[in-house]
C-alpha cells in the first residue's frame, strides 16, 4: 500500500510541474523534455501559479458624476495578500494609465477606493495589482 501512495504522490507531483511549467509559457520545455522536473520552489513558477488564482471584482458607486465629483470604486479580491497596494487606472488614448488613486486590501480581501473625475465624457476605469486587473467600469461624467 505504501509504493501505491508513494507512485501516486509522484505521478501528481510530475503532472503539477508539468502544468506549472505550461503556465509560465514553458510548453516547449515541457513538450521537448518530459523527464526534466522544474524546480517547484523557484520564483517563476510560484509567480505564474500564483498569478492564475489572483482576480480582482470591482462596482462604481454611480454610473454618472458631474466633472469635479469622486465616484467610489470597490469591490473583492481574490488570490491577492491582504494589505497589498491596487491601483486605481483608466483608459487614455488607448491606454490604461495610473491615476494617483491606491488602496489597499482589508481583511478578507475588500478594498474601497474614491477616483476624483475632471474630465468630461466617458470614463474607463479598473482596479489593477501588478499584472492582475479587474474588468473596466464606465462612468460618464458630464
Amino acid at each position: 500500500m505504501g509504493t501505491t501512495t508513494k507512485a501516486y504522490r509522484l505521478r501528481t507531483t510530475v503532472i503539477g510541474a508539468a502544468c506549472a511549467a505550461l503556465l509560465a509559457g514553458g510548453a516547449g520545455t515541457a513538450i521537448a523534455a518530459p523527464s526534466a522536473v522544474p524546480d517547484l520552489h523557484s520564483a517563476t513558477v510560484a509567480t505564474a501559479v500564483a498569478r492564475t488564482h489572483e482576480s480582482i471584482g470591482v462596482k462604481a458607486s454611480a454610473k454618472s458624476v458631474r466633472a469635479g465629483q469622486s465616484v467610489t470604486l470597490s469591490g473583492r479580491t481574490h488570490g491577492i495578500k491582504m494589505g497589498s497596494r491596487l491601483t486605481v487606472q483608466h483608459l487614455h488614448k488607448g491606454r490604461w494609465t495610473t491615476l494617483h488613486a491606491n488602496t489597499k486590501t482589508k481583511h478578507g480581501g475588500y478594498y474601497s477606493v474614491k477616483v476624483k473625475l475632471n474630465t468630461k465624457g466617458k470614463e474607463m476605469l479598473r482596479v489593477a495589482h501588478g499584472h492582475t486587473h479587474s474588468a473596466p467600469v464606465t462612468v460618464r461624467v458630464h
